[in-house]
């Protein structure tokens, strides 16, 4: 397949640039895929709000979307762990579920959030995504490569097929294994909900 200039570039994950591409394209406005443990993810900057509403129109839907950030660290200065559920929120991340946490950070982009200013926060148990977003230092959209209602995508080459220009960065790191995607669960209430 031809790859014009214009169209998405894929670097391997082995690349040593893979990182520092990927960071340069988010820090600029644009979409990259990158490998998670579930699925590829389609990673913009969380705190760029039209590289977000980009995520939106490539999904054929509104948010909310999830996050995927780096560490606890991080995770803590985008939303609040509700005390009751700390143990639950160390005991779960990183690994493949989404927790839906209450009072988002003002920094992060309007179409991110619930209605109540929930976000679902994401440390995936994948190097890839996790030093991805250390590189860039701020959190990143984490949703499946799809459009809205169609199955996610765990193959670069498909993936470049189908968004060869909404798309501009696919960090390849081959053909994932099929997966549901992560497991939700809304730790906003009391119990905790499990969603997926």
């Amino acid at each position: 397949m031809e790859i014009h200039p214009e169209e998405v570039k894929i670097i391997s994950a082995l690349s040593s640039e893979a990182l520092a591409e990927a960071a340069d394209v988010l820090n600029n406005g644009g979409i990259v895929a990158y490998p998670t443990d579930t699925l590829y993810g389609l990673g913009a900057d969380a705190l760029n709000t039209s590289a977000v509403q980009k995520v939106s129109q490539i999904k054929g839907r509104s948010g909310p979307w999830s996050i995927a950030v780096s560490d606890h660290k991080m995770l803590e200065q985008y939303c609040v762990i509700p005390k009751n559920h700390a143990t639950f929120v160390t005991q779960n991340l990183p690994g493949s579920v989404t927790l839906i946490l209450p009072e988002a950070a003002e920094t992060l982009a309007p179409d991110l959030l619930g209605d109540d200013r929930s976000i679902g926060m994401r440390i995936p148990d994948h190097s890839i995504s996790t030093n991805l977003v250390r590189q860039l230092g701020r959190p990143i959209t984490s949703t499946s490569v799809n459009r809205s209602g169609e199955s996610a995508m765990n193959d670069p080459i498909q993936i470049a097929e189908q968004f060869p220009e909404e798309i501009q960065l696919i960090i390849d790191a081959g053909t994932l294994h099929p997966s549901s995607g992560s497991t939700i669960y809304n730790l906003t209430r009391d119990p905790i909900e499990k969603l997926r």
